[in-house]
C-alpha cells in the first residue's frame, strides 16, 4: 500500500520545515505523494513545486482557507490550485491584513497583562505570515508557559485572555473561489468542527452546489465510528474522500508525516482521484514527476 499525506503546513504559514524539507522528510518516509496546504496564503508554492520537480515528487498545490458558515467556522482545503490567480491573490491579501491586525490586537491585550512581545521581533524570525501558533512559540520562549496547549487555553483561543476574533470569508465564497482559480475546493476535518457531523447532511449540499469536490474522510482525530461516517456521506454527496496528517511538527509535539499505523494513513487512491477530477490542470505533479 502506497500512503500520502494532502494536508500539511510549512514555515510559509505555521509550520516548522520548509516546502523543499516536507518533500525530504517524505521521500524518507517512503511517502508517495504530498500537498502542501497553509493556511490562507500560496507563498510556498512555487518552492514546493520547483523541489518536487527537482525530486521527481508526486505533488499537489494547495491551500487552506479560513472560512465561516451560520455559527461555525470551517476550513477550506484547495487542490491543484493556480497560485497565481487574480483574485485568489487578492482575497488572500485582504486576509493578510487582517492578520497582522489581530496579531497586533492580541499583542495589545498581552502587553495590558504585563506580557511584552514584539510583533517585529517574532515576523523576523519568520519567511511566512505570523500568527497565534508564532506568538504562542514567543510565550513558551520568554518561560511564560510550558507548551503550546497551555499557551493557547491561558491566552490565545477562543474565550482566552488574549483572543481576537479572526476575519474570515463565506465558506461558500471560498469554495466558489478555489474552483474559480483551477483547484478541487475540500471540507477539512469535518468531524472536529464546531457542529461536529449532526450538520453535514444540511451545510454538503450547500456546499456542493457551489462547487465541492471532496470531503476530509482520512484525519488523526476521527474516530473510527466519524471515520465510517464521513465515508458513507462521500459517497452519497459524490464527494472525494480525501485526508491528511494536518501536519505542523514533528512528534512529539504534532503528529507525524503521513500518519501512523494508530491513525491518519491516507491511501494513494485519493491522490490519484484529485488528479482525475483535475484533468490536467495546472500545478500538480503527477506520478513521474510530470508537470501537469
Amino acid at each position: 500500500m502506497k500512503w500520502i499525506d494532502l494536508h500539511i503546513h510549512s514555515t510559509f504559514s505555521d509550520g516548522t520545515h520548509d516546502p523543499a524539507s516536507l518533500i525530504d522528510l517524505a521521500a524518507r518516509k517512503g511517502l508517495a505523494a504530498l500537498a502542501l496546504t497553509d493556511h490562507d496564503t500560496v507563498a510556498g508554492i512555487p518552492d514546493f513545486l520547483n523541489y518536487a520537480a527537482e525530486r521527481n515528487f508526486s505533488v499537489l498545490s494547495g491551500i487552506e482557507i479560513s472560512a465561516w458558515h451560520g455559527q461555525e467556522s470551517l476550513h477550506i482545503l484547495g487542490y491543484g490550485i493556480d497560485h497565481n490567480n487574480p483574485e485568489l491573490l487578492r482575497v488572500l491579501e485582504e486576509i493578510q491584513r487582517a492578520r497582522h491586525q489581530r496579531n497586533l490586537g492580541i499583542l495589545e491585550k498581552l502587553a495590558a497583562m504585563g506580557i511584552e512581545i514584539s510583533l517585529a521581533s517574532i515576523e523576523s524570525q519568520e519567511n511566512g505570515q505570523v500568527g497565534r501558533p508564532h506568538i504562542a512559540r514567543e510565550l513558551i520562549r520568554l518561560g511564560v508557559v510550558h507548551d503550546m496547549h497551555t499557551a493557547f487555553v491561558r491566552y490565545l483561543r477562543r474565550g482566552a485572555a488574549a483572543y481576537v476574533e479572526s476575519h474570515r470569508i463565506h465558506a461558500l465564497d471560498a469554495v466558489r473561489l478555489i474552483a474559480a482559480a483551477g483547484g478541487a475546493p475540500v471540507l477539512a476535518h469535518p468531524a472536529v468542527m464546531g457542529g461536529a457531523l449532526e450538520g453535514l447532511s444540511t451545510l454538503l449540499p450547500q456546499l456542493r452546489r457551489a462547487g465541492l469536490a471532496g470531503l476530509e474522510v482520512y484525519y488523526p482525530a476521527h474516530t473510527r465510528k466519524q471515520h465510517l461516517q464521513l465515508q458513507q456521506l462521500a459517497a452519497e454527496h459524490q464527494l472525494i474522500a480525501t485526508g491528511g496528517t494536518d501536519f505542523h511538527d514533528d512528534p512529539p509535539g504534532g503528529i507525524p508525516l503521513g500518519g501512523s499505523s494508530h491513525g491518519g494513513r491516507v491511501p494513494f487512491s485519493c491522490f490519484t482521484e484529485l488528479v482525475e477530477f483535475l484533468g490536467g490542470r495546472p500545478n500538480s505533479i503527477a506520478p513521474g514527476g510530470e508537470q501537469q
